[in-house]
């Protein structure tokens, strides 16, 4: 035995002046050896994930020697962390490991406490040995080879997600990881909260698998003493300053809250509000919460199509899940709230149903049972910002919703025909609906012409033709005044001039123009002095003209610099134009 363990002196000096060995492990058998040691880290997942970046981020190190006899469980767990690592410590997490211990293989294997790992051991890069041969073996071991990290690691393990979690939080997790990647904004690199996560196995595992292998370093580049750090380029934000976002969401603290306020950071932290509690549809949320969602109003609404845990894990009809009874509560409350829809589910059918719900848009959480590869993640990322970006143009939607509805109160109150107010109203529904779908140039004019229709439907309720006289006559006011554009004196002036220079002042026999009749009703019905309102309306109707008459000496004319001024028809911009007059017209009514 004397003789043997000078033998085994000399063989440990060779070593370790050739290479950095070091063996975790301090039971007698460990000591013999002479490496250095290190003590075994807590078994817990994040005790080990933060021992093996510290371990790792300042020591040069060839080989790893483990002893399991000392703690089995845990040396099982240390080179799964290890070799799942690439992220953090790149080609260090290829080293050969070597396990040590008194027992046989087949013992070793058959323990059932580390079966569901065991799998590690038949993996490149990974020896057993006892502690009589485990210097002999040192000198023939090599590690794992970048090319081969899939085939002949990832492929022959198999890790399973934590009985903590169920797949609605896994999804959660992984997918504010996701996203905090692509937008690059690195909320999640220093997240207590999150911190947790990252380390748990399955995690890494998930990770591990959508590691580019080019990022490890070449062969014959080392580096020392540092963890794996590539610069990030600025964060790919969205601008929200000025805006106000609700996120409603039963796991926003999985990352999602930590991850979106630096993804939008909006004006001051009170702009981006968020919703964290469980709940199977609207009324099941607390009073607070449903009194900000009635009583509150925001640029957007970011709802999880989850909202009620483990409780919806099995479910499969799109109809069932609490986010989209959310969805048509919010819809019902105003149809222009503008809402993007958060799911872990990419099946064509659920997101063809939220859209027909009145979804403005959806986000796809990348669940880990998936395993998106880097350029569906960017490309996911990418369109949730242009989505975003076409909800805040779509802003304008849920105040004209809202004075919609004031109107329609309005409209209630007056002592008119029952017919024509249901005529107006209908109108506004419909040119209303025409809007909140309109996407192409014709759709917008369409909608604008739409709405244009409730000055025809006010002017042919109160100005009609006498069949007698042929004069034109508003309803207990009188005949209607021939008003004119005095261009010398800026104003409206209740006569015009026939060719022969004579004074007109009234209409008599053919139709007169809207505007004209609208500016009777202005002036002498309802009694007002604004000048420029009917200037607006007889441009806003000329507009109208030029459109259904394809008149393009209208459509595209330009103002002093150049700019068509009629062109905005085919834009939200002409409807909103014509939408402030139509409230005027109303208010008067």
């Amino acid at each position: 035995m004397e003789i043997l363990e000078k033998k085994l002196t000399k063989l440990q000096k060779a070593f370790l002046t050739m290479e950095k060995t070091y063996i975790i492990g301090s039971s007698q058998n460990a000591c013999k050896l002479g490496f250095e040691k290190i003590e075994f880290p807590k078994s817990n997942d994040f005790e080990i994930h933060k021992w093996v970046l510290n371990f790792f981020s300042d020591k040069d190190i060839d080989k790893l020697i483990i002893d399991l006899d000392e703690d089995f469980i845990n040396s099982i767990k240390i080179a799964l962390h290890i070799r799942l690592s690439p992220e953090y410590i790149v080609n260090k997490s290829l080293l050969p490991i070597v396990f040590v211990s008194t027992s046989n293989l087949n013992q070793i294997i058959s323990n059932k406490e580390t079966a569901i790992w065991n799998h590690i051991l038949s993996t490149k890069g990974i020896y057993f040995t006892n502690f009589e041969n485990v210097l002999l073996e040192l000198g023939s071991v090599a590690g794992l080879q970048p090319h081969n990290y899939k085939s002949q690691f990832l492929d022959i393990i198999k890790i399973l997600p934590s009985e903590r979690m169920g797949r609605h939080s896994l999804a959660n997790i992984w997918g504010a990881y996701r996203i905090d990647k692509f937008a690059e904004t690195c909320a999640l690199d220093n997240n207590a909260e999150f911190d947790d996560n990252k380390a748990d196995l399955y995690f890494k595992y998930i990770l591990a698998q959508n590691f580019d292998i080019n990022k490890f370093n070449p062969p014959d580049l080392k580096i020392l003493g540092k963890l794996s750090s590539i610069p990030g380029n600025k964060p790919n934000r969205i601008h929200s300053k000025g805006k106000k976002i609700l996120l409603i969401d039963d796991e926003a603290d999985k990352g999602w809250e930590a991850v979106l306020r630096k993804v939008f950071k909006t004006s001051s932290h009170d702009d981006f509000v968020v919703l964290c509690e469980k709940a199977k549809d609207f009324e099941d949320f607390s009073e607070n919460a449903k009194n900000i969602i009635i009583n509150k109003s925001f640029d957007l609404y970011l709802v999880d199509l989850r909202l009620n845990g483990l409780e919806e894990e099995d479910v499969n009809d799109t109809e069932s899940f609490s986010g989209m009874k959310v969805l048509k509560k919010m819809k019902e409350l105003n149809e222009g709230y503008q809402v993007i829809i958060f799911t872990a589910s990419n099946k064509a059918w659920n997101l063809k149903k939220l859209i027909d719900a009145g979804a403005d848009g959806y986000y796809v959480k990348e669940s880990p049972e998936y395993n998106f590869p880097d350029e569906f993640s960017n490309q996911n990322y990418l369109e949730f910002k242009t989505e975003v970006l076409k909800c805040y143009e779509r802003g304008y939607l849920r105040y004209i919703y809202n004075d919609i509805l004031e109107m329609k109160q309005k409209i209630d109150t007056l002592d008119i025909p029952e017919k024509f107010l249901n005529e107006l109203k209908n109108q506004l529904n419909l040119a209303f609906n025409m809007i909140l779908n309109a996407k192409s140039n014709e759709q917008f004019a369409y909608s604008y012409i739409s709405l244009y229709l409730v000055i025809e439907i006010v002017s042919n309720q109160f100005v009609l033709k006498d069949p007698e006289n042929q004069k034109w006559s508003i309803k207990d006011i009188g005949y209607l005044k021939a008003w004119y554009w005095d261009e010398e004196g800026k104003k409206y002036v209740p006569y015009s001039k026939d060719k022969n220079n004579n004074k007109i002042t009234e209409v008599i026999g053919n139709k007169p123009p809207e505007w004209q009749k609208l500016a009777g009703l202005y002036f002498q019905k309802w009694d007002k002095k604004d000048v420029s309102f009917i200037q607006d309306i007889y441009l806003l109707i000329n507009k109208r003209n030029g459109f259904i008459h394809n008149d393009r000496d209208i459509l595209d004319k330009k103002d002093k610099q150049g700019k068509l001024i009629n062109h905005d028809i085919y834009k939200p911009d002409g409807f909103i134009k014509l939408f402030d007059c139509i409230k005027k017209i109303i208010n008067c009514l």
